[in-house]
């Protein structure tokens, strides 16, 4: 039998958390963030039941908007149901954590978490980033605007820029439109496991976006079936040391709500510019219309303007038999034809909602192909999220933009998540991967670069990941333990088998 082998460092600050004797406060951020799950499932489950008449494809989500998206479908419900709604457990626990984010308008939050190796997995939560991670943020929040600055340590062998300042942003309310500026995690799309598009699996890229702030539908009588809606645009700036050097990454989504159950999103990503690429007015305008794929639209090999995908994703929300179930999918296209995404990879997955005991359950399963085409068209391997001018493909420091099982792989997941009623989540996550399929590593990595977190080769591999999520000492302490029954080798290391973290955070408002 073997052990987790914990380094000293590791053993040190994980001992050194749990000794903290403190008292705490909530969160306290404008938005539901990214990596909440906890939320997500009561925002989510609220939706389903017809409590909530809001969007939930799009991730962070301000509380704000949340609020009124709750407050407009009970309005439309006959007074025993709205008043169902109100005093459920999803609801309230809702509206704690909004009247929380509006109590503590300024404060310090403090994050310490590590592990006994870089977790190579992710899903929709939170989780520690490397060996040690250590965090402390100054934040404040007015009437019409909002920052965060923080500062973090991270120690891990990998990624070498141990001094971050992830996190941080400022924004600004203008009308119904939030302009801001800073490195915000996102997750665009429905999976609970993974996504096609932007997700939590490598480090939020610093930029600058505009998306709206309350999600209401058009008032114009020709608009108004588009029902409530959100448009987000961003630009951000990669890292220097790729094979690219300093590209840009743009990205554009709209979400509507056409029907009551059913949601739709439109997804769009770009690298463009960078060391030695055109960043002119043209060239951004080429990127903008497409017209970027090679030969066929005038551009020589290797020459074009930017790299892109592109595609769409739905949650179509039930209640047969009082029970709240969702059936979701995504589609990302690797390439364009007439004018539409083609070459594309999928995401689909079921899920549904139980109340069995003291709170709730949700069980999903939820299945990935990230080869290109492999969706209806012919399959193409070493294709999805690469490129043969943006030779390090759609990835931030090593890791995947999008999914976090990387190009080129399947995977399905079971999974079922307990939210008790004492604000302690229970997961476990089983999944059947087979990665790498091809056994090909397409990415350029240059000298100074940061390694691909991928399978070297094809591997069939069996995974298990249990988390849990508790109060602690005024804050929130997240574990994780998952495994795989063999050690999957990356370029950067072959692996333990094993992998244990702890990620503990508190707020301090004044």
């Amino acid at each position: 039998m073997s052990f987790v082998r914990v380094p000293r460092r590791a053993r040190y600050w994980i001992g050194s958390l749990l000794g903290l004797a403190v008292s705490g406060a909530h969160a306290s951020a404008p938005w539901v963030p990214t990596g909440d799950l906890t939320a997500r499932h009561h925002i989510e489950t609220l939706q389903t039941q017809g409590c909530l008449n809001g969007l939930t494809l799009s991730w962070p989500m301000s509380w704000a908007a949340v609020m009124k998206a709750a407050r407009q479908a009970q309005s439309q419900l006959p007074e025993a149901q709205a008043q169902a709604c109100e005093s459920s457990t999803h609801y309230q626990y809702l509206k704690a954590g909004h009247d929380a984010a509006r109590a503590n308008a300024r404060g310090v939050s403090v994050t310490l978490g590590g592990a006994n190796q870089e977790p190579l997995f992710t899903a929709y939560d939170t989780q520690a980033e490397d060996t040690f991670t250590g965090q402390t943020a100054l934040y404040a929040t007015g009437e019409h605007w909002s920052g965060r600055l923080a500062v973090s340590y991270a120690d891990g062998e990998r990624d070498d820029q141990h001094l971050r300042f992830d996190d941080s942003y400022i924004a600004a309310v203008m009308g119904n439109w939030q302009l801001g500026v800073g490195a915000v995690d996102r997750w665009w799309g429905p999976g609970w496991q993974s996504s096609l598009a932007l997700s939590n699996n490598a480090r939020p890229v610093p930029g600058v976006w505009l998306s709206r702030h309350l999600l209401t539908a058009p008032e114009s009588p020709w608009l108004r079936w588009i029902g409530p809606w959100d448009l987000q645009i961003l630009a951000g700036q990669l890292e220097h040391d790729r094979a690219v050097p300093d590209a840009k990454l743009l990205g554009a989504r709209f979400v509507f709500k056409p029907l009551d159950s059913l949601q739709i999103g439109l997804s769009r990503l770009a690298q463009w510019g960078g060391e030695g690429r055109p960043q002119d007015l043209g060239a951004f305008w080429d990127a903008v219309i497409g017209k970027d794929n090679g030969e066929t639209t005038g551009f020589d090999e290797d020459d074009d303007p930017s790299n892109q995908v592109a595609g769409f994703d739905f949650r179509y929300s039930f209640s047969p038999w009082n029970t709240p179930m969702g059936l979701y999918g995504q589609f990302m296209g690797e390439d364009e034809a007439g004018g539409l995404p083609s070459k594309l990879s999928s995401l689909a997955g079921l899920d549904l909602v139980t109340g069995m005991g003291q709170g709730s359950q949700r069980w999903f399963v939820e299945t990935t192909e990230t080869v290109a085409g492999s969706w209806i068209s012919e399959r193409r391997y070493n294709a999805m999220y690469e490129h043969s001018t943006y030779q390090s493909g759609f990835r931030y420091h090593g890791r995947n933009l999008a999914t976090t099982w990387e190009g080129d792989a399947r995977a399905v997941t079971l999974g079922i998540q307990q939210y008790f009623r004492s604000n302690v989540t229970v997961a476990l996550h089983l999944t059947q991967a087979t990665l790498n399929q091809d056994g090909v590593i397409r990415a350029n990595v240059p000298e100074d670069g940061y390694q691909v977190l991928q399978s070297i080769e094809e591997q069939d591999v069996a995974l298990a990941e249990f988390r849990v999520t508790h109060p602690l000492l005024g804050g929130s302490l997240h574990w994780l333990l998952s495994a795989s029954d063999d050690p999957i080798v990356t370029p950067f290391e072959e692996r333990e088998r094993w992998t244990a973290g702890a990620q503990w955070t508190r707020d301090f408002a004044w």
